[in-house]
């Protein structure tokens, strides 16, 4: 047995040791989005809609929110990839700020099973933004819900929605869904949300559509 001076040295270095950094998400499952719908997502959409989405457009709407001042926001985005290549850049968070708008750091806090929390820092002209956000992942349902971290500082009330991976034409394409109820509150001015909501929405889901394409060309 180790003496006991020996033990405490030894327990002494443990402790000083860095923490190890997180495994990176891995997109390693059965499927993605395997346990999607089974109708044709075109349905959803106007033929003239669906046309601008196979040219690269974004859809985009606002619903009624249930909650007084709060923002339902729709939009939706066709990527010319599988599901599994389109849920391995969305799920890549701390690359986000390589190809979505506003977010200057986001960084992966702490992992339980298939929760994350992620901290954000977004900045809007001057205006400095912060938040942290807890991801649920369900590769095999093609579904990444989110909610806010209220027990962190948080410059936004609440927000809460999903993205959704829908295969299209037997998974050679995905339909990339999403849905959010953002309440913005008091302390971020009414401009701040409007830019927030409607010029960052759209350039989201463009920037990670050419994300995509950008890493696995086609062929």
């Amino acid at each position: 047995m180790p003496s006991p001076l020996a033990a405490w040295l030894a327990a002494c270095l443990a402790a000083a040791a860095p923490a190890r950094p997180l495994p990176p998400v891995s997109s390693a499952s059965p499927c993605v989005a395997c346990r999607g719908p089974e109708l044709d997502p075109r349905a959803a959409f106007s033929a003239a809609d669906w046309a601008a989405l196979e040219g690269g457009g974004v859809w985009r709407a606002e619903p009624a929110a249930a909650d007084a001042g709060a923002v339902h926001s729709l939009a939706a985005s066709l990527v010319a990839r599988p599901p599994s290549e389109v849920w391995s850049v969305l799920t890549d968070f701390e690359r986000w700020p390589q190809f979505m708008p506003l977010l200057r750091e986001t960084r992966v806090e702490r992992r339980e099973g298939d929760e994350l929390w992620v901290a954000q820092k977004y900045r809007i002209w001057l205006y400095p933004l912060q938040h942290r956000t807890v991801y649920t992942l369900a590769a095999d349902a093609g579904r990444l819900d989110w909610r806010l971290d209220t027990s962190t500082p948080h410059d936004i009330a609440a927000s809460a929605g999903h993205w959704e991976l829908v295969p299209v034409d037997g998974g050679r394409a995905t339909l990339l869904r999403y849905d959010a109820t953002m309440t913005a509150g008091r302390g971020v001015p009414a401009f701040l949300e409007r830019m927030l909501r409607e010029r960052s929405l759209a350039q989201m889901l463009d920037g990670l559509r050419r994300e995509v394409l950008r890493r696995f060309p086609a062929g």
